[in-house]
């Protein structure tokens, strides 16, 4: 993503529909309007305006559309920005975009590039950010009640009430290490700490839900789906880093389901990522249950890995992810586009596919990212409880591991000081660096001026 650029992209569902949208953003918007739409510069200060596309260049062939300009920076990304609506079929759609794109000065949009530029441009918060793409997967009224929460903030002002209250408690904390040598300064008792840490606790504890604490001590099981040939073996190899899976051209090669462990902390997918069963799985072919038994065996014993999976990686060159057939529900799916090497995008591969290479590895950090997240929050769900997006439910689980570690350090009630303040300080600090990923970093200035404002170090 290249800051400065103009770029464009379809911003309405694929298929047919009475009516498609089309968006650009970025410095050259009013130049490209000009260009290809007849009667835009004839609306000065105007929002909304009905004109007419020219679908050629000069103008031979025109379509009547309705444009919507937000100057900058009353915008969804904080850029000049334009939507163009038009009659949903899908081919003029792709008309119209390809005839943006070859525009000198306008660039096809990358996947969220619309939202990335929302956020980097103050319009949005992170957490905000994650509620765009909460919302447009979302498969259930609880998940997009969720969605909507971390759309309007109230999910990103909680999880800062709890971090403000821990930075609190290690200003606190910090305070006494610095005053262990003076009887009569005690910042914070045992019983005000221990009384404090509960609260975050029971914070916490409401946000990741009572199915937390049994997905944590259960192992998410990934399975590789899709077509014969479609490039599942050599992208499991690709996964594990060594070559588990016998690779061939000829269909039906695999086809006992094959399970490995893979550690995604350790193969780039980040810290505290966590540990999968990786199991690759027979191609799957209605004709081969009909050519013999050891095939039909092998593609029910196929079915039998889905039904068992938290979470299904979709691979498919040619970017159809034909769903119908697979038991799906309640499973958390990751589409795949296999083979980039050799097959270009499409315009109609679903705009959340990653697209990858197993040879060369090219986007396997992506795929790699994809199913932490995936597995993260496998199975971790609850009726009464919210929500939560993936990385939160790691970056709050390791916030109460730290915090539980931090109580059981607080020493008894009845104390008058902290026993082991510096141990206790630093699993704060860790139950607060994982808060920061969710709300942003809080420095150690943050934590001194809490120092200073809560805790009157000179008289």
């Amino acid at each position: 993503m290249a800051d400065g650029d103009t770029i464009t992209a379809l911003a309405s569902g694929a298929g047919l529909s009475a009516r498609g949208i089309i968006r650009l953003s970025g410095p050259a918007v009013g130049r490209v309007l000009d260009r290809w739409l007849i009667g835009a510069s004839r609306a000065p200060g105007a929002h909304r305006a009905r004109v007419r596309l020219a679908l050629e260049a000069g103008g031979e062939s025109e379509l009547p559309c309705l444009l919507l300009v937000f100057a900058s920076p009353r915008s969804y990304t904080g850029e000049d920005a334009a939507e163009i609506t038009l009659p949903g079929h899908p081919a003029l759609l792709e008309r119209v975009a390809r005839q943006f794109m070859s525009d000198p000065e306008v660039r096809a949009a990358q996947p969220g590039e619309f939202t990335a530029r929302a956020f980097l441009n103050g319009k949005m918060s992170l957490d905000q950010a994650e509620g765009v793409q909460a919302a447009i997967a979302a498969r259930s009224h609880a998940e997009l009640a969720a969605a909507e929460s971390l759309l309007s903030g109230e999910m990103g002002r909680a999880y800062r009430d709890l971090a403000d209250e821990t930075a609190r408690l290690l200003a606190l904390v910090e305070a006494g290490i610095d005053f262990t040598d003076q009887e009569d300064v005690v910042p914070i008792s045992p019983r005000d700490l221990a009384h404090g840490l509960r609260n975050c606790l029971f914070g916490l504890e409401c946000f990741l839900g009572p199915a937390a604490a049994e997905a944590a001590r259960t192992e998410a099981r990934a399975v590789l789906v899709g077509p014969p040939n479609a490039g599942k073996s050599t992208l499991f190899n690709a996964l594990l880093g060594r070559a588990r899976a016998v690779v061939s051209d000829v269909p039906g090669t695999t086809r006992d389901a094959i399970a490995e462990p893979l550690d995604l902390a350790h193969a780039g997918a980040g810290w505290k990522a966590p540990s999968v069963m990786l199991v690759d799985l027979a191609g799957l072919d209605s004709a081969l249950t009909r050519s013999s038994a050891i095939d039909s065996a092998a593609q029910s014993a196929a079915m039998r890995e889905i039904e068992r999976a938290d979470v299904v990686v979709l691979c498919d060159t040619a970017g159809r992810f034909d769903e119908s057939g697979l038991p799906l529900s309640g499973k958390r799916v990751i589409r795949v586009r296999t083979k980039a090497d050799v097959l270009r995008a499409s315009a109609e591969d679903p705009p959340s596919a990653i697209a990858v290479c197993a040879l060369d590895g090219w986007n396997l950090a992506a795929l790699r990212r994809a199913i932490a997240d995936a597995a993260s929050g496998a199975g971790a769900r609850a009726a009464d409880a919210s929500v939560v997006v993936p990385r939160h439910r790691r970056a709050l689980a390791e916030a109460r591991d730290a915090l539980r570690r931090a109580l059981a350090s607080a020493g008894p009630d009845g104390a008058r000081r902290l026993e082991s303040p510096e141990l206790i300080a630093g699993e704060v600090r860790l139950a607060l660096d994982a808060l920061g990923e969710i709300i942003g970093r809080i420095t150690p200035d943050d934590v001194l001026g809490r120092v200073f404002s809560v805790f009157c170090v000179g008289k």
